[in-house]
């Protein structure tokens, strides 16, 4: 049986999982108030680790689809190193266009490295 693309393959093939320690933040809703689904990948380093986790959401109300994201470094208090969110009409939702909002909404730069010195192993 063939499959086509979906929301959790696209995750999947830029490293991002539905693990058991984001059922939290699934049931709570804590990022768009509404049904929300998670998605999380783990950068471990010699002293630290970074969680990026990526949130799902439909908002009923304005019919969007929303995509929140931040990235974590949970070794330090207030490790937030980025956050933010974006929306599609969902009237004009579409794998492609959820791709091209995943593309601006996560950086591409390796990760730490503006943050931290080049010594990392990231």
């Amino acid at each position: 049986m063939r499959f086509g693309k979906s929301m959790k393959k696209i995750l999947a093939a830029r490293g991002y999982k539905h693990r058991a320690d984001d059922k939290d933040f699934s049931r709570h809703g804590d990022y768009a108030r509404n049904m929300q689904y998670t998605f999380s990948k783990e950068f471990v380093g010699q002293d630290e680790k970074v969680i990026d986790v990526i949130f799902l959401s439909a908002d009923m109300y304005t019919e969007m689809f929303v995509i929140g994201f931040f990235r974590e470094n949970v070794s330090i208090e207030n490790g937030i190193i980025e956050n933010g969110n974006t929306t599609i009409p969902l009237a004009n939702f579409s794998l492609e266009e959820f791709e091209k909002k995943l593309d601006q909404l996560i950086s591409k730069e390796p990760l730490l490295k503006k943050h931290y010195g080049d010594n990392e192993a990231f």
